[in-house]
């Protein structure tokens, strides 16, 4: 049962327990983004054609689990563990042993076989990771019911997502990549990153789950009604989602910014390789780099958030993000920077990179507190509290669209013909050009369609409060009938 007593305010050792969480997404998104399928297409001998559509096959195939997933933590209501940390214990074991499966495929496999082990292992790894962050992600919605606490909260989860992607390529870029580089198998050293991934998330995983323990006394319950609702009615609520008009605007804005970082993210090694011509130690600072964006980004969050409102906010990093991702490709581009692979075209790229992710973890902060916001106009609509399914409809938004610009990231580095290189001598003229020009402007393309959506998203503060106001009222209507 739920507690009478109003709920205390969520400690810092709740909060930071709870974002450690986020290193389970971590694990995945830096093996996967940054490695995995470098790994498979430039090491192990997979065609990138074949390993964007393995990406995309995985990523749709999982993204049928999300709402599933979602709708049976939303209205499970058996035991004392409440309805998202059943769920998390259950994911942390088999999700482990996947992740170190699928970078550890067996030796001399031919294309087929290769393809068939990255998509099934991807499948798994994907569906596991889901039946850990959707419930986590739904509880992160469940902590408080404040308008600017929420963002902190979404914000703590960020950085610390950050912070943990950053441990797995700092030990990448610094330590493994270059002592198996050295010793003449630099294959190997992607290899390892699959242990500094595991390791990583079972920290997170457990973090999490112990340390908000405490909490489940005091969320919110659900109806008898909800906790008979049928888990195969998921897929018809997350079509659902689509007539409430704030959840419309987060899920198409999601459509185009994830799209543009499944591409983004899936040619960034391919870039600092051949395009900045980058050495694994310079590629290593690079990354580091993002780390010096954190704070100024939950500082912009925070006080955008409380000057200008949600809306506002978002829409203004979304813009700055698609300015400033170009300069300096076009910069290259036109031969007006240090040489390739020197310590001050370095030195400039870091500069802007910092400045491009300050705006984009900006508006990451500001979508993540948006969510509960969206949550509480969704039972206004629906009548339940549906924290999973709004996440797992999310979330699924995210993955097919991650994989569809995954995908076209495998056709795009064919089209380029750097597909089995190894060294930026072997880049041509044609292909740098082919590179940059789509890398640089064409990708900001897809950010600026993303903040003229979300120009149009309406629930401010004024209008939260009166959800919740009336949330508040149907709610003790609801029990004096009881």
């Amino acid at each position: 049962m739920q507690s009478s007593q109003p709920a205390p305010a969520l400690s810092r050792r709740q909060k930071l327990c709870y974002s450690l969480g986020q290193f389970a997404w971590a694990s995945k998104d830096v093996s996967f983004h940054y490695f995995l399928f470098f790994y498979y297409t430039q090491f192990q001998g997979l065609s990138p054609g074949l390993a964007g559509l393995a990406a995309l096959l995985a990523l749709v195939a999982d993204g049928i689990s999300d709402p599933i997933i979602g709708q049976v933590s939303d209205n499970w209501g058996r035991g004392r563990l409440g309805r998202r940390h059943p769920f998390m214990l259950a994911s942390i074991l088999p999700y482990l042993a996947c992740l170190l499966a699928i970078f550890n495929p067996p030796d001399s496999l031919d294309q087929g076989s290769l393809f068939a082990w990255y998509l099934v292992f991807a499948i798994l790894v994907r569906s596991f990771l889901t039946l850990f962050t959707v419930p986590h992600m739904a509880l992160g919605a469940e902590l408080s019911a404040d308008y600017t606490e929420r963002t902190r909260i979404g914000t703590a989860r960020t950085i610390l997502g950050y912070i943990g992607g950053l441990l797995i390529q700092v030990a990448a870029w610094f330590v493994i990549i270059p002592m198996a580089t050295n010793a003449g198998d630099a294959g190997e050293g992607y290899r390892q990153v699959g242990y500094i991934a595991a390791a990583l998330a079972l920290v997170g995983m457990l973090a999490a789950w112990f340390g908000t323990r405490d909490r489940i006394h005091y969320l919110q319950q659900i109806s008898e009604t909800q906790k008979g609702r049928p888990w195969w009615q998921a897929f018809r609520d997350v079509l659902g989602l689509f007539r409430v008009h704030s959840a419309r605007i987060m899920l198409l804005g999601q459509f185009l910014l994830v799209l543009k970082l499944g591409l983004a993210n899936t040619m960034l090694l391919h870039v600092n390789n051949f395009f900045w011509g980058f050495s694994s130690t310079q590629i290593g600072v690079f990354m580091l780099a993002v780390f010096l964006a954190l704070f100024p980004s939950a500082w912009l969050a925070t006080q955008g958030t409380r000057r200008f409102g949600k809306r506002t906010a978002v829409m203004a990093f979304v813009a700055a993000v698609a300015l400033t991702h170009p300069i300096m490709v076009l910069a290259h581009l036109f031969g007006i920077t240090p040489p390739a692979g020197s310590l001050s075209l370095l030195l400039l790229v870091c500069m802007i990179v910092v400045l491009n992710q300050t705006f984009s973890i900006a508006a990451i902060n500001v979508t993540s507190g948006m969510l509960p916001d969206v949550a509480d106009e969704l039972e206004l609509h629906s009548g339940r509290r549906q924290e999973g399914i709004l996440n797992s409809g999310m979330m699924l938004a995210q993955k097919v669209m991650f994989g569809l610009g995954t995908f076209f990231a495998g056709l795009i580095i064919e089209y380029v013909g750097i597909a089995g290189i190894t060294d930026i001598a072997e880049v041509t003229s044609q292909m740098f050009q082919r590179l940059g020009w789509i890398y640089g402007p064409g990708l900001s393309l897809f950010t600026l369609v993303g903040a003229w959506i979300f120009s149009h998203y309406r629930l401010d503060r004024r209008r939260l409060d009166a959800v919740q106001s009336e949330l508040r009222a149907n709610r003790k209507a609801a029990g004096a009938i009881l």
